[in-house]
């Protein structure tokens, strides 16, 4: 028990180290990191930016007509 207690001890952090450790895990997180390949980035770039265009299209194609629908109610 009193084992335990030790070591509880020795890995609680300095105030002053805080932010040196938290810069390590940072870099070590990173390190594990599997980045795309530049082709791969592209790819899912123009994937993102064609789902975007397709949504904001049928978004405002739905938008068009009930604006529509609204006027025509509205005007009787």
């Amino acid at each position: 028990m009193a084992e335990k207690k030790q070591a509880r001890l020795t890995q609680e952090v300095q105030p002053e180290n805080r932010f040196v450790q938290f810069y390590r895990e940072t870099a070590a997180e990173l390190r594990k990191v599997v980045w795309p390949t530049r082709e791969q980035a592209q790819n899912l770039t123009i994937i993102v930016i064609v789902v975007v265009t397709v949504m904001s299209l049928f978004l405002g194609g739905i938008d068009a007509v009930l604006t529509q629908v609204f006027r025509l109610i509205l005007e009787r």
